[in-house]
């Protein structure tokens, strides 16, 4: 297990670091009086790493961590930093306190038995800086804004956008070098939040797995996702079927298959 990438300044001060397993990014944001740390890895153990391989960054110590969402490839390594401020969004906070330890046993079903004690070893976070809108993080000579822009990869995504570096790091509301996730996903909804996002004009997109990203990056799968929920408004309105929708999907089957199901039982959710 090591990293796919050293640190790489994507923008100024902002660094990127991409890990197996997942190909998950980690990412630091420093300022003149302040960094940040968003999102932490799997494990202790993980996070760990990450926490000695910041020494190589010209930084001084970390003042806080964001998490992006309640996925615990992005957020249960969250314990290597215990002494730190914690902001998530008030739904991951909720996600985490109400389903965090029957997400913890459903990873020990995917990974491997030789990381199951590593995993059981490594606390839940419980966030204790929450946002339910957007809030603002000065870090000295730049402001750091954290936004819930609406629901889409999960029902708590948040975001951080750095408007003197033209940077936005998304989450999994971006996910580039494999298709987006749609296990407890919004579908109607992912499409429109993206829309929201690109309203900053970032330059640079930080995903949660895989390379940062551009505009046209983040417009194609914006694009991809909208033409797949009307693929799923014809399936659920009985013009299309689900055969069909697959093969017309910009998605593997796999992922179309999991996003239709999801459309299904999320149809009639609320909007926020």
């Amino acid at each position: 297990m090591g990293a796919v990438t050293g640190w790489q300044e994507v923008a100024d001060r902002i660094w990127v670091r991409r890990y197996e397993p997942f190909d998950v990014n980690v990412t630091v944001v420093a300022g003149g009086h302040g960094a940040l740390l968003i999102d932490t890895r799997t494990t202790l153990v993980e996070a760990t790493e990450v926490r000695e391989q910041l020494r190589e960054l010209p930084i001084g110590p970390l003042t806080a961590l964001v998490l992006t969402h309640a996925h615990l490839d992005h957020c249960l390594g969250a314990g290597a930093f215990g002494e730190l401020p914690v902001y998530a969004s008030a739904g991951c906070r909720e996600q985490l306190q109400r389903h965090g330890i029957s997400q913890r046993e459903r990873w020990l079903e995917w990974l491997p038995e030789e990381r199951h004690a590593d995993l059981r070893a490594s606390p839940l976070p419980i966030p204790d800086r929450t946002v339910t809108d957007r809030r603002r993080l000065d870090l000295g000579d730049r402001d750091v804004d954290l936004a819930v822009l609406g629901r889409g990869h999960t029902d708590h995504d948040l975001i951080a956008h750095v408007p003197d570096a033209s940077t936005v790091l998304a989450g999994d509301l971006v996910e580039v070098g494999g298709p987006p996730q749609f296990h407890d996903a919004y579908p109607f909804e992912w499409a429109p939040t993206l829309s929201r996002l690109e309203a900053f004009g970032a330059t640079v997109t930080v995903p949660g797995h895989g390379a940062p990203a551009d505009g046209a990056v983040v417009a194609g799968q914006r694009e991809d996702l909208a033409h797949l929920a009307a693929l799923c408004r014809e399936v659920l309105g009985g013009i299309r079927g689900r055969r069909s929708a697959v093969a017309a999907s910009p998605f593997p089957e796999a992922t179309t298959t999991v996003a239709l199901d999801r459309a299904a039982a999320t149809r009639d959710a609320p909007a926020v």
